[in-house]
């Protein structure tokens, strides 16, 4: 991904990018390239419009295509229309090929982090992921990890009704996919593999402290920080700049930043970084404990440079009645998921998944 091309950052504009690279015949589109210094022309407009009307339910005129002909407009005016498909909690991130899906989780909610995971996964697998819903406000948050699983089940089995599951995740994302495959086992179903990516076992990642979840101020600091990784992009955010806010307008303040700097959409709404924390509440203060033991493999997935996984294992070995599969990679907590790394997490993954197939 060239440092000028923005990544897709909501849904919206996931499923234009999707829409553009196919007409103009491209891997990969930035949310703010023109349409037409890309290559396209009114013709090809009037195929994507088409397009957009068919996956979108709505239809927007050639007039509003031509005065805006970015993914970035066009998404601000599907957005105003309907917010529904932002709230829903499975995201194709690579929707394409036969074979058996990997379902994804995030830790911090959001999916499109992955953006280079699913530009380097392989054409034959479709991969997924799974975002919490309440992130954009639509519907109250769960308070419990298994609700949070159960939920993200639901959704995942309207692709895939039944086992064998493929499974993994980022940081916390790991624990609800943990979460997933004992609810599916006591289904009777099965889960052929488990991922957990820079992340801590529930009984390791409760001995932690999480102090920054306390105090919005710290949360906000906390979180601009992992844009640096996530997106290369520096945010600066002066506590005494946050304390001078008004409690009620802090969140408001720090999206307007982020928005300036192109990490959210330009209609992202103030609220947004108040979700995402209450998500982080959600596994800093609720202590999840798992009601019984995986059956299943678990591959374990290291950065080198991480300061977050700072033991071998993760304790990852206590959960699952299989022999842990390890691998240490180039990156930390962040960029193991990112370019230049991403190419070797994307192998090992899929090495995981083949061997898991073997014995489906």
């Amino acid at each position: 991904m060239t440092k000028h091309l923005v990544a897709p950052r909501d849904i919206f504009e996931l499923r234009l990018s999707q829409i553009w690279a196919d007409r103009l015949r491209r891997n990969s589109v930035g949310v703010n390239s023109d349409f037409f210094a890309l290559g396209g022309d009114r013709a090809m407009a009037q195929a994507v419009l088409a397009a957009i009307a068919a996956q979108f339910g709505t239809a927007l005129s050639l007039e509003t295509f031509l005065e805006g002909p970015t993914i970035e407009r066009l998404a601000c005016h599907l957005r105003k229309r309907s917010q529904h498909l932002n709230g829903e909690p499975l995201v194709a991130l690579q929707p394409n090929g036969g074979k058996r899906p990997f379902f994804f989780l995030p830790g911090d909610g959001n999916v499109f982090n992955f953006h280079d995971l699913a530009h380097r996964w392989a054409p034959d697998q479709p991969l997924y992921g799974l975002q919490a819903r309440g992130m954009h406000g639509e519907q109250p948050p769960h308070n419990r990890v298994e609700d949070l699983a159960a939920d993200f089940i639901e959704s995942m089995r309207a692709v895939q009704p039944r086992g064998p599951y493929l499974l993994g995740g980022h940081c916390t994302g790991a624990m609800v996919a943990l979460e997933m495959a004992l609810q599916l086992q006591r289904r009777g179903e099965r889960v052929a593999m488990l991922a957990a990516v820079e992340a801590l076992a529930p009984a390791v990642f409760r001995l932690g402290n999480y102090t920054m979840a306390d105090d919005p101020i710290d949360f906000y600091i906390f979180y601009a920080r992992g844009f640096r990784s996530w997106l290369r992009k520096e945010m600066p955010v002066e506590r005494n700049a946050l304390l001078a806010c008004d409690p009620s307008r802090r969140a408001g303040y720090f999206m307007a930043l982020a928005r300036r700097l192109g990490v959210y959409v330009p209609d992202a709404p103030d609220d947004h970084v108040d979700h995402v924390l209450a998500l982080y509440r959600l596994f800093c203060r609720k202590a999840y404990v798992p009601a019984g033991i995986f059956a299943g493999p678990i591959t374990f997935v290291r950065g080198l440079d991480s300061n977050f996984c700072e033991t071998a294992t993760g304790g990852w070995e206590d959960v699952s009645t299989q022999p842990l599969r390890i691998r240490e990679l180039p990156g930390n907590h962040c960029t193991v998921l990112t370019e230049p790394n991403v190419g070797l997490l994307t192998h090992e993954l899929r090495a995981a998944i083949a061997e898991a197939s073997q014995s489906l």
